[in-house]
């Protein structure tokens, strides 16, 4: 397999915002993704998203690494304590992790799916 590079740059197109789907409170987060493509296999995707403020919950149906290039937040495993992530900081979120997400500043990340 020959290495992928993914580039994000200030001219880097986004999709549409879409809102998530489970909100938890008024303020809904939005989401956007850029660079988004599978790897040659559709079980591994890798790209960047985006989300705005807000608090909503979610399952993480595969596996997931993620490197926070912007912003800050929390994410609580159902039944685990609660951590915090920042720019510069990457999480390994492993298959069927449900919890809530809070984002405090809009928040950058590069992701790699594992499916």
């Amino acid at each position: 397999m020959t290495p992928i590079v993914k580039r994000l740059a200030a001219d880097t197109t986004f999709s549409a915002s879409t809102p998530v789907a489970q909100p938890l409170d008024d303020l809904v987060s939005q989401t956007r993704l850029a660079l988004d493509e599978v790897v040659e296999d559709p079980r591994f995707s890798l790209g960047v998203w985006e989300c705005t403020p807000g608090t909503w919950r979610r399952q993480v149906l595969q596996a997931e690494y993620s490197y926070f290039i912007s912003g800050k937040g929390s994410f609580t495993p159902d039944d685990r304590e609660t951590i915090t992530f920042q720019a510069g900081d990457a999480v390994y979120f492993a298959p069927n992790t449900t919890g809530v997400w809070v984002i405090e500043e809009t928040v950058t990340k590069h992701y790699f799916i594992v499916g």
